[in-house]
């Protein structure tokens, strides 16, 4: 380990690059403009990562939360018909604290936090950042003792410049699977709008002022509405972190979760931590032939594989959210629901042969680096007899083109990937197969729910997460 190495990724800077990327939802849009988010830099791994690992991450979407996209969905039994109602997170602070509450799927001798100013333009300066072990399992008090302040080339403050991402030094906090950390940040006034990941799923704080070294959460005022599925979806999120890695054991490795707003987690219910990628990794841990492996989720809500989004395409992030990720052993993903129902929203539909030619250039890149990947099925989205409300997923001709893909995925698809976990056959009506069956439905006919989500990561074979873990 290289202790005090202060790593910083931009666009065109005498530094070494990499740019994390994108996420927002899968929803209906209104006037929506999309942020600049073709600012992608090529990646470059990080190097001496001995036994690193990525044990939490949630990748950005650009200055906007779901709330400012001008959003409404409509949700069967349990439409929101106020979202926009809802005090949505903001984009911007002046003089405060935000403190966040992160999910670890691996734990460690040490972590180090990744922050980001990918759609930021000019530079961010956070003067203070502190981590530390939370107290209980709600709210955000930090264990007493476990608090430490995040130092970047040995100093507290960090500038992180526009485009840029930065990797602190590594900070001396062990760490176990399924801790939850407490990261608390001071922005002063003067800053731009914060790069943020939209669909957090997880209450966060502010407070007044710096109060990163408070341990205690009293002068915090909790932050988003987690009442249910539906209200955590439209007003939480994450700001600045894009990462955090442990220092683990010899042998570990890193399993990315790559894909949009199924595995985001996506309506499923907030601060429980139950998206797919959480289950997998409780999952992982109880195997003792799999328990070296830390998921790590990569994914965009509303994100699409052919082209940019709401976020940026994966063919654009491939390199930074998931070639770039430390000690990379394996690949699950699972996108492309997006390309064939909003792509009428920002363009034309794509047909199932541009999804398939996209996967063969994802599955090659993947292989050159010498790491397996796994792709699932495209999950239900409906009929016209009961339609997702979001676009265009529902239509016969788009109901056609996820059939076809999923047809060339159980047959050739087995030829160009490790493997194909059939996601599909899982959660699927077995009456109606374009349909989510009812008991795995978040009520949207597009989304799973938290049964839903569980049966999903319990799907995946584990010849598959025995290939992984056996490197």
């Amino acid at each position: 380990m290289l202790a005090g190495k202060h790593r910083v990724r931009g666009l065109s800077r005498p530094v070494r690059l990499g740019v994390v990327a994108a996420a927002a939802a899968v929803l209906t849009v209104v006037s929506l403009t999309v942020p600049n988010i073709a600012r992608q830099a090529a990646a470059q791994p990080v190097e001496d990562d001995d036994n690193w690992v990525s044990a939490w991450s949630a990748a950005p979407q650009g200055p906007s939360t779901l709330g400012q996209f001008g959003v409404e969905t409509l949700s069967g039994a349990n439409q929101v018909n106020a979202v926009q109602d809802l005090v949505p997170p903001p984009t911007t602070f002046s003089d405060e604290t935000v403190r966040q509450v992160m999910y670890l799927h691996h734990g460690g001798s040490a972590v180090r936090i990744q922050l980001s100013n990918q759609f930021g333009e000019s530079t961010t300066t956070l003067p203070s950042v502190t981590v530390g072990k939370r107290t209980g399992d709600a709210g955000a008090e930090v264990d007493p003792g476990s608090q430490r302040v995040v130092t970047f080339d040995g100093e507290p403050s960090v500038g992180i410049p526009a485009g840029g991402t930065v990797l602190s030094d590594p900070v001396d906090l062990a760490t176990e699977a399924f801790d939850h950390l407490v990261l608390s940040i001071f922005v002063p006034a003067g800053n731009g709008p914060a790069t943020v990941h939209g669909n957090a799923m997880q209450t966060f704080f502010t407070a007044a002022g710096d109060q990163t070294g408070t341990e205690g959460d009293e002068a915090f005022t909790e932050r988003g509405i987690v009442v249910n599925n539906y209200t955590s979806t439209f007003t939480t999120a994450v700001y600045y972190a894009t990462g955090i890695h442990v220092e683990g054991e010899p042998g570990d490795r890193t399993l990315v979760a790559f894909g949009d707003s199924i595995t985001d987690g996506f309506l499923s219910n907030g601060n429980i931590d139950n998206r797919y990628p959480d289950v997998l990794a409780r999952r992982l841990k109880a195997d003792p032939q799999t328990q070296h492996l830390s998921v790590t989720n990569q994914a965009i809500s509303g994100g699409r594989v052919t082209g940019d989004g709401i976020g940026p395409s994966a063919l654009a992030r491939l390199e930074s959210q998931v070639l770039d990720q430390p000690n990379l052993g394996g690949v699950i993903f699972l996108q492309g629901i997006n390309d064939l129902g909003t792509a009428i929203l920002q363009g034309e539909p794509k047909t199932a042969d541009d999804l398939i030619a996209a996967y063969r250039e994802i599955a090659e890149r993947i292989h050159a680096a010498g790491v397996p990947v796994y792709i699932g099925t495209l999950t239900p989205a409906g009929d016209l007899l009961r339609p997702a409300p979001y676009g265009v997923y529902s239509a016969p001709s788009q109901v056609a083109e996820r059939n076809t893909v999923n047809e060339w995925l159980r047959t050739e698809g087995r030829e160009v990937f490790d493997g194909v976990i059939d996601f599909d056959a899982a959660i699927r009506d077995p009456l109606m197969p374009d349909w989510i069956a009812l008991q795995y439905d978040a009520l949207d006919n597009l989304h799973p729910n938290d049964a839903g989500y569980e049966l999903m990561a319990e799907s995946i074979p584990q010849e598959f997460l025995d290939e992984i873990a056996a490197g």
